[in-house]
């Protein structure tokens, strides 16, 4: 067996991990974001062997390999935890390289939503921003329920403060899920600024307006 057979031998173990932490913790509504990502996330890693030179540069994309799959269980793991077990609120989870970050909030008293935070684009199509995706899944047992999703538009021009982030007033007016949101970006190690949240009073100055916007 030559090196590149090796390699992909690993990248299928990798997946054998994959498959068998996805078997055991059952996520529901989040699986259609998290498994499609772990599989593009090993092709890409298993496309490394075609560029690696020398044998520090096998070394660190073999613990790459490993370490993806390591983390992807771990990360099932966790989130199963915090939808099932009796234990202190649960934090934002990042997926990756900072591009998602999942809250699956106890179920145990009563059903709560969870939330998905996501890069779609790495801000090429619109200049000067990037393209989120925020989803809220009502039923997360259910692997039917596709959520309620909202389209967040990110600044990526520099900024000394808070990064400016747009949403639809659809998500202003839904305010726990707007509150999460923020708490998504923080995880995220994004400082979001929020329209909504820093003036707490806009929507009860629409209502009194008679609906009109500011």
């Amino acid at each position: 067996m030559d090196l590149a057979d090796r390699y992909r031998a690993l990248v299928d173990g990798a997946l054998l991990v994959v498959e068998s932490a996805e078997d055991a913790y059952k996520l529901g509504g989040v699986d259609r974001f998290l498994k499609p990502w772990v599989r593009g996330r090993l092709d890409l890693l298993g496309g490394l062997i075609h560029s690696c030179d020398t044998a520090r540069q096998l070394a660190e994309d073999t613990r790459a390999v490993a370490r993806a799959a390591a983390d992807y269980s771990d990360l099932r793991e966790q989130l199963f935890s915090d939808a099932h077990h009796t234990r202190p609120e649960p934090p934002w989870r990042i997926v990756g390289q900072k591009t998602m970050a999942i809250r699956a909030q106890s179920g145990v008293l009563f059903r709560q939503p969870t939330f998905v935070l996501r890069r779609l684009d790495n801000g090429a199509n619109v200049p000067g921003g990037a393209t989120w995706d925020f989803t809220v899944i009502s039923k997360p047992s259910d692997p039917a329920d596709e959520g309620t999703s909202f389209v967040v538009m990110v600044s990526t021009s520099d900024n000394k403060g808070p990064v400016p982030v747009q949403v639809s007033k659809e998500l202003e007016t839904e305010r726990a899920w707007y509150q999460q949101l923020q708490y998504g970006f923080y995880a995220l190690g994004i400082t979001p600024f929020l329209t909504g949240i820093y003036d707490p009073d806009r929507h009860r100055k629409q209502a009194s307006d008679g609906g009109l916007s500011d």
